[in-house]
């Protein structure tokens, strides 16, 4: 489990919509320290190791191997050259143990320390991949970066905080992630597309297996290919709450997360895209 000394900020939110006299404030206990936030800004990602203990890691294994079971038929998949795996989307509203991951603080107080209080859950989603004849692999990509060339003077650039939750080790067997410090602020280029070998000052990421790769979405990214383990990972997304959701894949009927709603607070139902918009 995450041990690293807490740091407070306290936000007012200046908003019209509130009544006259009245001043909001949130407090936010920030699982970091002032100095790996600054080195998040620069770098673009921060490592946390073991960040998960061995139960909690178990039982999110179990539910990601149940819906990997319900929803991919391995019998129907095709062999190709390359692939990125199998991608499951809106877990939290398919397992009740996924439901703990929306306001989990470690992750979503380091997320409003760098953008701020009034956030929005972008996705949680699931990629497995495993070995065999059909090499699976991601090449060079971001999450979120939309830019234009030249760049307007109210441009509004997208950030995003991705949080790759490792739920088996990653190593040179399951596909190690690779990173290109900085690049989140390149503002005239993007990835190379299909580029799966390695660029220019990237960095090899190893973590055993309950660690955590928090970085911004638009870092340049890759995935080794998965060679003799399976290689489970949950990804944990966050943006401004005025953001939209990610567009990819469909939420089941009657998800998990509308029973949220009830009793939920402004934070939670920001998070939950009900709240938050100008």
């Amino acid at each position: 489990m995450n041990d690293t000394p807490k740091h407070s900020i306290r936000y007012q939110i200046l908003n019209k919509h509130q009544k006259d006299g009245v001043e909001n404030f949130r407090d936010i206990d920030v699982d970091a320290t002032t100095e790996e936030l600054e080195q998040l800004d620069r770098d673009g990602y921060l490592v946390r190791e073991a960040l998960f203990d061995a139960d909690h890691l178990l039982r999110l294994r179990a539910s990601t191997d149940r819906l990997f079971g319900d929803e991919v038929d391995l019998s129907k998949r095709k062999t190709a050259e390359r692939s990125w795996g199998s991608i499951l989307r809106y877990l939290e509203d398919k397992d009740p143990v996924f439901l703990d991951l929306i306001q989990y603080e470690p992750i979503l107080s380091i997320a409003r320390a760098m953008m701020g209080p009034m956030l929005r859950l972008r996705g949680l989603s699931a990629r497995i991949s495993w070995p065999g004849e059909e090499i699976q692999s991601a090449p060079y990509h971001q999450h979120l970066r939309v830019n234009t060339i030249p760049r307007p003077p109210w441009f509004s650039a997208p950030h995003g905080l991705d949080a790759l939750i490792y739920l088996d080790d990653l190593n040179d067997d399951t596909g190690p992630v690779c990173v290109v410090p900085g690049s989140h602020k390149w503002v005239d280029r993007e990835p190379p597309y299909q580029q799966f070998d390695p660029v220019e000052s990237e960095q090899i990421v190893r973590v055993a297996a309950g660690s955590v790769v928090m970085m911004h979405s638009n870092v340049w990214h890759r995935t080794g290919p998965t060679l003799s383990a399976n290689r489970r990972m949950l990804i944990l997304s966050y943006t401004p709450c005025w953001l939209r959701r990610s567009p990819y894949g469909s939420p089941p009927e009657n998800g998990l997360t509308a029973s949220l709603l009830d009793d939920a607070d402004e934070g939670l139902r920001e998070l939950l895209g009900v709240a938050g918009h100008s």
